[in-house]
Parts: C-alpha cells; structure tokens; sequence
C-alpha cells in the first residue's frame, strides 16, 4: 500500500492510502502541536515494530474507520462487513499501537531515549493488554530512529506537497462467515 502524508502548512495534514484493492482513501489529520503529524509516527512505529494488526495494517486490509473517506476506485462487495471484521479482529493490535507509536512520537519529540520511551510504553501497555510486551529498547532504538530520519524528511517536505511511503507488512484477511444459499443451510455463496 503506498501512503502519502500531504502537507497542508505548517499545522495541518492528511494522507491518502493506495490499498492492494484498487481503492484509495483519505484519512483526515488533526491540527498538530507537534513538529511530526501523528498519524506519520503510527506509520514509522508500526511498520518498524511489526505491528500489521495495528491502524495502517488495518487499512491495509480494507477497513474503513468512521473519519475515512474514499477518493478513488470502488470498494467492493461487503466491504462493509469486512471492515468490521477486520476492526473486531484486529482489537488488540489498534490499542497496543497507540502505546508503541505515543512512546515512539514522545521520544522523538522530546529527545528521550530507547530506555525512557521503554518505561513509557510498559505504563501504558498494561492497560491494553494482558500479554507481556514484545518488544525492547533496542526494537525501539530502531523505530525511533526511522521516525527521526522520517520527521527530517517531513521538515523538508514544501506546503503543498506529500511525502510518500509504502507499507508491506502482511494484512489480517477475515473470513465471512458461512451463508444459506437457495435455501439449503450449510452452503457457501462463493464469488467470482
């Protein structure tokens, strides 16, 4: 999936995305506070950590979150039902990268390091999950340092104009669930 984060001015952004299903969708961004927008630190932190069941993955693979919108192509058949299981499913993921790209973003901002964003997201872990954290500080050395590069890159990047990024982690594929078919229970619909 290709995104491009576009530079508003100086306080405002949005993306679009180019899914694999030939649709392309705008994800509004908000007034920042910071220099880095916030949905660009998701991007760097949850590609660099592995994280495809988060927010990007999730709009890789075909959900829709209230404040999209789509720009160009045709969603296809049921693609609200597969939004929804994609959300569902991937539940845990979207809370555990709030955690992962606020820790990231924050040491970013702030000029913390590895170690002090660790203890960042442990705080903040727990309250998402029940699973020990996996990943270290030298897992977000690294991230921190992709959201460094890329927040450099951002500065640079003229009013008016995008920076672009592609996103190749694997995607959740959900499974629609078994329908009657002429009447007989039990049979799969299936599409060409």
């Amino acid at each position: 999936m290709k995104v491009i984060f576009h530079k508003v001015s100086e306080r405002s952004y949005f993306s679009t995305a180019a899914r694999d299903d030939g649709v392309t969708v705008r994800v509004p961004g908000y007034d920042r506070t910071s220099p880095v927008p916030h949905d660009l630190a998701h991007f760097i932190a949850e590609r660099e950590l592995g994280i495809g069941r988060g927010f990007w993955g999730s709009v890789a693979a075909g959900a829709m979150f209230t404040n999209m919108t789509v720009v160009e192509g045709r969603r296809r058949p049921h693609a609200d039902e597969r939004s929804r299981l994609i959300i569902k499913a991937n539940g845990e993921g979207l809370g555990q990268c709030e955690g992962v790209a606020g820790a990231v973003h924050e040491a970013v901002e702030k000029g913390q390091s590895a170690e002090i964003a660790l203890e960042h997201l442990r705080r903040m872990h727990g309250v998402v999950s029940a699973e020990p954290l996996a990943v270290g500080a030298a897992d977000l050395a690294e991230a921190i340092s992709s959201l460094s590069a890329a927040a450099d890159r951002w500065a640079e990047t003229p009013i008016g104009e995008g920076m672009a990024l592609t996103w190749e982690l694997p995607t959740y594929e959900p499974r629609r669930r078994a329908q009657k078919s002429n009447g007989r229970k039990g049979r799969i619909r299936r599409s060409a």
